[in-house]
């Protein structure tokens, strides 16, 4: 899962006053300025049709349904699949992209792009990691009325296309680091992507500096761009 950084609260015209955001659908074209046209949650490319996720329900908390540091820019098939309330102790019920590297917390299966807790996880962590898949249905594969789910095909497609890529890559085929990067961008999926060439440090370096998935800003990194957790009390 792409870690984000959602910055400071908005201001008005530059000044220290806070933006108010009565209707918080004035959030996405800032979200999606400060940290790409990704959802936040399940990775996909969205071009328009995003949702505002209020991490603490605005029904349960309507004191927090305006609050910057309460939304998250997601797809519409992750915003109808949240399973349950959230708790008061959110943070330590779930790992969440704007606050933890979780690029250390999830992983995926060897055969399939199925996400999963990593590997190097605490008994602990990753039952906090699996809440969240839990939460927002994100090793689904079919919906509940046994259709696909879209979430599940894109992330199909994107895999298959990075594993192409890499083959190419290897094989000597014409395929520029740029190129395969690009079509990354394209896609979605950072972390897939950045899984299939995690071993090819050019290709692995320019999806981590590439701008378009924010990225550099996320304290995720060290300085030869190796992950490390976000605060000192991330993992």
């Amino acid at each position: 899962m792409r870690p984000i950084n959602k910055g400071t609260w908005p201001t008005k015209n530059n000044s220290t006053k806070k933006k108010v955001f009565n209707d918080w659908t004035r959030a996405i074209s800032i979200l999606k300025q400060r940290t790409g046209l990704y959802c936040h949650l399940c990775e996909m490319k969205m071009n328009s049709g995003f949702a505002i996720e209020h991490i603490k329900p605005q029904e349960s908390y309507p004191q927090l349904k305006s609050h910057w540091s309460n939304f998250l820019l997601i797809c519409p098939y992750c915003n109808s699949h949240k399973l349950a309330t959230i708790p008061k102790k959110y943070k330590e019920t779930y790992f969440w992209p704007h606050l933890n590297n979780t690029l250390l917390v999830f992983d995926y299966e060897q055969i399939f792009p199925h996400i999963k807790p990593s590997d190097s996880l605490t008994r602990i962590q990753k039952k906090r990691a699996n809440n969240l898949i839990e939460l927002y249905g994100l090793r689904k594969e079919a919906t509940s009325d046994g259709s696909a789910d879209t979430r599940w095909i894109e992330k199909l497609k994107a895999y298959k296309m990075a594993i192409d890529r890499r083959l190419e890559y290897q094989s000597g085929m014409n395929q520029s680091v740029n190129a395969i990067v690009d079509l990354a961008v394209q896609s979605g999926f950072f972390s897939i992507w950045l899984k299939v060439f995690e071993d090819i440090p050019l290709i692995r370096t320019d999806l981590i500096q590439r701008k378009e998935f924010h990225l550099l800003n996320t304290n995720c990194f060290d300085n030869s761009l190796q992950l490390q957790p976000r605060t000192t009390n991330d993992l």
